[in-house]
């Protein structure tokens, strides 16, 4: 266990009963783990409101060709009833609770968030834990969340951005489960009953996959106390992982000549969210930056990539990412280019990669590097985000690795560290690309695999 888990607390006779191990960090974050696998973490704010979020290590990358798009469609059922209460009184309980409730689905987690006064947030993890353990999921409300969804589906294949990067996903991660679509594809959602959903409940949302994330002026037992009396205990008390997934070297363009522009991924093979190159890969995603036509003083701009697409009027937006699941990820540019400048574009994308591997200078790092601890300060800015922070850092790392320890890394990494993390991720590596629009001018994959290296004398 890491050192910040280190000092041990007396507990109540009660948590004795129902604990393994509960620990003290900095920034005020304690956790536990109960003996049935679930795990609390919580952070101490001087705050009116609390945060808390019930995270499940269940997605997608769970998911099988009949069952893709079952863990989105339990999440539409969140608060549609329990067995125990109806739809309206849970809309009455959160109202007298004074609560505002959020949930969303990744390709790994889960995440059923609310927030509300401090004074109610046992009583919210209590209504939380009836979700793993008590949905009611009647034919009515789910044929009615049915429709909802296959609106949404619609909706979502009428973003270019956002098909673009589930095209993405499904070739660079193809034939494994973490190319699955987070909402799956329509002819399984017309399928999903109340049985297919109890049955991936019992499989899939057992204690040890769960993690109680919160923030505010609340304490651990609170919450605790509310989580222990609702989640029983487990099969099997080992902590859930996913199997490996394989990176393929891929290409994918949907060709439409009618819409105006075309959007652009270029991305690599990455380190995921546990990688010791997370942070440093961070940072080169924000040395390339990113840029907006809206944007004024372009020509200014510290990165030359945006100062090129920019002052050459190449594209309409520009915006690195560093997509990191909790083994692997994607790293890489997403842009959105008319058709006949493609080339210019992919070529000042490209070549900045380069710089990137091997004449990136100290003052490009530092600034760099200054946008990355301005990244992570807000990440953790208000109980809304400490909460999902402590969850995503608790489940990937089982630990909260505090800012002043992330600040201390950063602060050491130089132009070295930069290079040889791109030596390792970047130069010459095998790209994916996807792309949605018109699409004609975009080199073959051969010529873009080309610039992913310099000829040097």
């Amino acid at each position: 266990m890491s050192n910040m888990f280190r000092k041990i607390y007396q507990l109540s006779p009660f948590l004795h009963h129902h604990t393994r191990k509960i620990c003290k960090g900095p920034q005020n974050v304690t956790t536990l783990e109960l003996s049935n696998g679930l795990r609390v973490a919580t952070e101490r704010i001087e705050s009116p409101l609390a945060c808390v979020n019930l995270f499940a290590r269940v997605g997608s990358r769970n998911e099988n060709y009949d069952t893709n798009g079952i863990s989105h469609f339990i999440e539409h059922m969140a608060f549609k009833g329990f067995t125990s209460m109806s739809s309206e009184d849970v809309a009455c309980q959160l109202n007298h609770l004074e609560a505002k409730v959020t949930s969303v689905t990744t390709r790994e987690y889960q995440v059923f968030s609310a927030v509300c006064p401090t004074k109610s947030a046992g009583d919210i993890v209590a209504l939380l834990t009836k979700i793993v353990t008590d949905l009611q999921l009647s034919d009515k409300e789910m044929d009615c969340e049915r429709n909802i969804i296959l609106d949404e589906m619609r909706n979502l294949d009428m973003n270019p951005r956002n098909v673009m990067f589930d095209y993405l996903q499904e070739t660079a991660f193809q034939g494994t489960p973490l190319a699955n679509r987070v909402v799956g594809p329509s002819r399984n959602v017309k399928k999903f009953n109340r049985d297919c959903a109890l049955y991936f409940i019992k499989n899939h949302y057992k204690p040890t996959r769960l993690l109680f994330a919160a923030a505010g002026d609340i304490s651990l037992d609170t919450i605790v106390d509310a989580a222990s009396r609702h989640i029983g205990s487990s099969d099997c008390v080992t902590k859930a992982e996913f199997s490996p997934c394989r990176f393929t070297s891929s290409h994918v363009r949907y060709r439409d000549d009618s819409m105006p522009f075309a959007h652009i991924s270029l991305a690599l093979e990455a380190p995921g969210y546990k990688s010791l190159d997370y942070l440093p890969l961070l940072v080169a995603k924000n040395y390339m930056g990113s840029w907006h036509k809206s944007q004024g003083g372009s020509h200014r701009h510290a990165s030359d990539a945006v100062r090129a697409v920019a002052t050459g009027n190449l594209c309409e937006l520009l915006e690195s990412f560093y997509i990191a699941h909790s083994d692997v990820g994607l790293w890489g540019v997403y842009f959105v280019v008319p058709n006949m400048n493609i080339e210019n574009a992919i070529y000042n994308i490209q070549n900045m990669w380069m710089h990137l591997c091997s004449t990136i200078t100290k003052n490009e790092v530092q600034r760099a590097v200054n946008i990355t601890k301005l990244e992570l300060a807000r990440r953790i800015d208000g109980v809304v985000n400490s909460a999902f922070d402590i969850g995503i850092q608790m489940m990937f790392k089982n630990e909260r690795t505090p800012l002043t320890n992330m600040y201390q890394d950063l602060s050491r990494i130089d132009p070295k560290a930069i290079k040889t993390v791109a030596e390792a991720s970047i130069y010459d590596k095998p790209l994916v690309t996807a792309a949605v629009g018109p699409t004609e001018e975009l080199p073959d994959y051969n010529r873009l695999q080309a610039g992913q290296y310099w000829l040097r004398l």
